[in-house]
This record gives C-alpha cells, sequence and structure tokens, in this order.
C-alpha cells in the first residue's frame, strides 16, 4: 500500500510511538490458521519509509526471530532521528506465495520522562494518551495545545504529569505508601491497581489542560475574528468534575485494601503474659499481669 503525498501525514491510523533518537524495539507477529507460525525459511524483510519525504530509512533488512511466529526489529537513532510519520513494511514469504503487510510509528521529539518509565508505566501513559486522540481542534488531532510553538504538549508532559499523578495516591488519604514509578523503588502494582493509576494520570491531565487554558486573551475592540478557546476551560472542568466522582470511589477500594482490615491479627492465651494474665483487680488493663499474692 502506498500513501501519496496529497494524503494527510498522520492519515487516522493508530501508530505506535517511538521518541527522537530512541532506539525501540517493532514486533511483528506471523499466524496460520490463527496460530502463531514461522514463515518460509524463517526469514522477515523490514522497510521503513517517511510518509512524509517518501525516504527509505530502512531497505530490507532482516527481522530477528525472537520465537515461532514472532520477529522484531531494534530501531537505531538514525532511523528515528526525524520526527514524523513512518511505514513500516513487513515482507515474507507463506508456503511460497509472497506475503506483505504494514505498521505505523509515529516519531516524536525528545521525551526522556517518557523513555525512563518501564514498559508498564509506558502502557499507562499511552493509554491516558488515547484518550484525547480524537480530539479534533488540531491537526493532527490531540488537545489544541498541539499547535502553538511555545507548547510541548505530548508523552513526556504525561510522563511527569504521571509522577504527580503517584504523588497523590501515595498521600491523599491514610494509609501513606510509597509506591514509585520505577525498579528503583516499591514499584506501583499495575497488575491489581493499573486502572487506577490511569483515572488518576488522568484527572491530572485534565488539570493540565484546565491550567493551560486560563491564559487566552480576549481581543478588545477591532474588526478581528478568531477563535476563542477561553471557555474550553470549563468546559474540561465539567468532564473533570464527572472523572474526580468515579475516581473517589476507585481511591476508597485502594485506600482500605491497603489499610489490613480484611487480614485481622489477635493474640491468644493472654498476650504476652500468656495464661496468667489478667488480674481481676477493680480498674485494671487486660496487658496486666497477675500478681502472686493475697488481697484484702
Amino acid at each position: 500500500m502506498t500513501v501519496s503525498l496529497e494524503d494527510t501525514p498522520y492519515s487516522g491510523r493508530d501508530r505506535q510511538y517511538v521518541s527522537q533518537f530512541s532506539q525501540d524495539i517493532l514486533v511483528l507477529g506471523v499466524h496460520k490458521a490463527g496460530v502463531l507460525a514461522d514463515p518460509d525459511g524463517s526469514s522477515v524483510n523490514v522497510t521503513i519509509r517517511n510518509e512524509s519525504t517518501d525516504d527509505i530509512v530502512a531497505n530490507e533488512v532482516p527481522a530477528v526471530r525472537e520465537s515461532t511466529g514472532l520477529y522484531n526489529h531494534t530501531l537505531n537513532s538514525s532511523q528515528t532521528s526525524q520526527p514524523g510519520y513512518y511505514t513500516v513494511g513487513w515482507s515474507f514469504a507463506i508456503d511460497s506465495i509472497a506475503q506483505y503487510t504494514e505498521t505505523y510509528i509515529e516519531v516524536g521529539a525528545v521525551a526522556p520522562e517518557y523513555d525512563m518509565l518501564v514498559p508498564g508505566m509506558k502502557a499507562v501513559v499511552d493509554s491516558v494518551w488515547i484518550r484525547f486522540a480524537d480530539t479534533y481542534d488540531s491537526p493532527e488531532s490531540g488537545p489544541n495545545l498541539m499547535t502553538y510553538f511555545q507548547t510541548y504538549f505530548g508523552r513526556a508532559r504525561l510522563s511527569q504529569l504521571l509522577k504527580i499523578a503517584l504523588g497523590r495516591l501515595n498521600t491523599m488519604a491514610q494509609p501513606y505508601m510509597t509506591y514509585s514509578l520505577d525498579q528503583g523503588g516499591k514499584l506501583f502494582p499495575l497488575d491489581q491497581w493499573g486502572p487506577l493509576l490511569e483515572t488518576a494520570l488522568y484527572i491530572e491531565t485534565l488539570k493540565h489542560l484546565i491550567r493551560s487554558y486560563v491564559e487566552q486573551p480576549m481581543f478588545v475592540g477591532g474588526q478581528i475574528t478568531r477563535l476563542d478557546r477561553r471557555d474550553y476551560m470549563d468546559r474540561w472542568q465539567s468532564v473533570m468534575q464527572s472523572e474526580e466522582e468515579m475516581f473517589q470511589n476507585q481511591l476508597s477500594v485502594f485506600k482500605i485494601a491497603h489499610i489490613g482490615l480484611g487480614r485481622p491479627r489477635v493474640l491468644a492465651s493472654g498476650g504476652v503474659y500468656g495464661r496468667y494474665g489478667p488480674t481481676r483487680i477493680v480498674g485494671s488493663v487486660a496487658a496486666r499481669p497477675r500478681y502472686w499474692a493475697r488481697w484484702y
């Protein structure tokens, strides 16, 4: 399939995001009758084309076989040096019949905060990113902030907001927790509470949009026609209010689960004093030992 230059660069496709100069891994799964299987000769070649310039940055490069039916290509910094949209062509043969398929990537601006995240945390950022993917007030989808040269709204910004979101989860209610975004600390349990972290990041992103839309000037006087986006702040606020209501329910379940009320612990046989306590003296407490004396 050929993408003509008359088409819009984005073309409405879902794409794997790759930071500029990064060395991400592209993976293709080959199936036969719905089951992973190797193509003829266990051979898959990769071609990568810049959709805007039509330049070929990788031409029939052999892919690496990971396991049965799974093949990958590791991008190098020269292939990701130019931000833009790319078509990745995979060619192989099955039962002596030539096959070809395409996947698509977006090379974005340098995003060290995103690149340093563990794969699970990157998935959280990407999950929140797609919630804004179909907002259409920018040429390539996403919030209108992406159209201004002095703003840098992207996955790097969401990765920074992710740290803030996790800080809120750790400290906004009892019990206090010390979860981290990476292996340097106690990694947040994504398998169990990933949806909660996604919601927290989504709300932090909405707050960021609200703050950003505060600075919208109003032209006074003159014959000027423009798109006034100041009320975007109010619109995003209404979205955030409904999201925060659901978030509070999630947060309550999260915090209660960490209090440990579902795992009670008791001391049997009188506690530290064994079967000799407590005493029957009026006003005594259960932890007071029994004294071996007669009282009058």
